[in-house]
């Protein structure tokens, strides 16, 4: 009996040192993840061995983090931690709100006024280089537009601060407020995703339809577009939560029928010409949000013929005009919209070869207060 007991008592150990066993050989048997779908970012790889890297701590960073990532399973202890954290009152322990109705919401991110300040002034003194009509559309963060779902204790969203700030400081540029259309847009469908940080298709309307009225310039109307929704679209919010239980969005694709041609260029690489706004083969994906002008660019231009003697528009922005611009490309003969993340090159040259009528900065407010690649601006 006292045998027994014993037995008893160190059946525990004896079974987490097998699991541990078990799990360092399937570790190191198993081939490693280059990439995870779930997560949407590249794994770390084994570390390097090196008598310099070892020394320096180097090698057991490496090795954290290629264990970490690897591990067999990982995805399920991903989803188990998000579920635990949930259960014991850390909601956003991964910097996302679990929200009521199955919302998956981006913590507000600190205010860097700095940041913040800095872009302005590069956008609004390039603004008045160009010596063109300019505008900026600030999209709010989800949490602001989408508060009725939040947790009861949240981070305060400084949307409404942002956009005095703004008004206040620029001077080449009009600031046109989308908050109440956007707002006030809810009642007539879904605004925002669930599991992703960007507009629905319905959403960026009201965008575009904002922005049209802003120009005095006429818009399309809801009517004109043949609207084609897809199951399965699993977001950034979803895929950096771990709460892999919440159901996928629908991506609806707004199409008005127009034929352009849209040209994609990243750097040295040969230019991709098609003669669509939207991008199929990405509906196969669980991130769906790339159909839309095939998702980020250096550089992407929108030519349509049908609207010829419109006059064109440039687009400096972030990855929020990727569905915005496919309603706007209706009313320009041409659309040029560039990513400071990755274009590199004189954008005052660009202009003096192409030149525009209006210029457009669209960024949501979260990557405002955190981007600095404004300073390519030039």
């Amino acid at each position: 009996m006292d045998k027994l007991k014993q037995c008893y008592k160190v059946l525990p150990m004896v079974v987490f040192l097998i699991f541990l066993g078990v799990m360092a050989v399937l570790l190191f048997a198993l081939p490693d993840k280059d990439y995870s779908e779930n997560e949407k970012r590249y794994l770390a790889g084994p570390p390097e061995f090196t008598a310099e890297k070892i020394l320096s701590g180097e090698t057991q960073e490496e090795l954290e983090k290629y264990t970490a990532d690897q591990i067999p399973g990982r995805d399920f202890y991903v989803g188990v931690n998000a579920y635990w954290n949930l259960a014991t009152g850390r909601n956003a322990a991964q910097d996302i709100y679990y929200c009521d109705d199955d919302y998956l919401i981006n913590a507000p991110k600190a205010l860097d006024e700095a940041i913040f300040t800095n872009n302005l002034t590069r956008f609004d003194q390039f603004a008045g280089q160009l010596g063109v009509p300019a505008d900026m559309i600030m999209v709010p963060s989800t949490g602001y537009l989408m508060e009725e779902v939040l947790p009861t204790f949240h981070g305060e969203y400084d949307d409404d601060q942002l956009y005095t700030m703004a008004q206040a400081q620029l001077q080449n540029i009009r600031l046109v407020d989308v908050r109440d259309a956007l707002k006030e847009g809810k009642a007539g469908g879904q605004v925002c995703y669930r599991t992703d940080h960007h507009l629905t298709s319905y959403g960026n309307y009201l965008l575009y339809r904002a922005y049209q009225v802003a120009q005095g310039a006429p818009y399309l109307s809801r009517d004109a577009y043949s609207v084609t929704s897809y199951d399965g679209f699993y977001g950034t919010a979803w895929s950096g939560s771990g709460y892999w239980g919440v159901a996928p969005d629908q991506l609806e694709v707004w199409d008005s029928g127009i034929q352009p041609t849209v040209t994609l260029i990243d750097g040295g690489a040969e230019p991709q010409v098609s003669d669509s706004l939207f991008f199929p083969s990405h509906l196969e994906e669980m991130d769906k949000y790339p159909v839309f002008l095939d998702g980020n660019h250096s550089l992407v231009t929108i030519h349509n013929p049908a609207a010829a003697g419109s006059g064109s528009v440039l687009v400096i922005r972030d990855s929020y005009a990727h569905c915005f611009s496919t309603f706007l490309a209706a009313n320009y003969e041409n659309v040029y919209l560039v990513d400071l993340r990755y274009y590199r090159s004189s954008l005052s040259q660009f202009v003096a070869e192409h030149p525009v009528d209006k210029v457009l900065y669209l960024y949501g407010v979260d990557n405002l207060v955190s981007d600095t690649n404004s300073a390519w601006l030039q």
